[in-house]
């Protein structure tokens, strides 16, 4: 595990991207994800920490950390390539975050994912959020680093 490189940029938007056309099917539009193209710039430059995990051939892994509050911040952009799932990965990527927001003094640690995507909920349970709002279509999780 490493923080993003410039270097990693299209490795990086093409993992996310293959991740969010599993979930979304036919119904996937990558236009909707501008913040992609460029993750100095829609991220980095505004404080965010972005770590990727690579293995044989690239990278596998990623999440990233976007501060909201001086005191709160966020989960985005979390994505397990298909052939690295169930290894553990997506625990290792969320429990880095974890440190490097408390680390930075960060009391509450956000993240929203699609209430559909059992596997995406169940992590973030198993790292021990709480899932504070599921309105049919986003589960809320919140963790209280205090």
């Amino acid at each position: 595990m490493r923080d993003f490189r410039p270097g990693d940029q299209e490795a990086l938007r093409r993992l996310i991207l293959d991740g969010l056309s599993e979930r979304w099917g036919d119904a996937f539009d990558p236009a909707f994800n501008p913040d992609l193209d460029d993750f100095l710039a829609n991220y980095l430059d505004h404080g965010a920490e972005v770590i990727v995990v690579e293995g044989p051939g690239g990278l596998v892994a990623t999440g990233t950390l976007i501060p909201e509050l001086p005191v709160a911040g966020r989960i985005v952009r979390m994505s397990v390539s298909a052939t690295h799932r169930r290894q553990g990965l997506g625990r290792l990527v969320v429990n880095e975050l974890v440190e490097r927001a408390r680390r930075r003094g960060m009391t509450e640690l956000r993240v929203l994912t699609d209430t559909p995507w059992t596997s995406a909920v169940e992590l973030y349970r198993a790292c021990g959020f709480s899932h504070v709002l599921d309105d049919g279509i986003d589960s809320h999780f919140v963790m209280n680093l205090g």
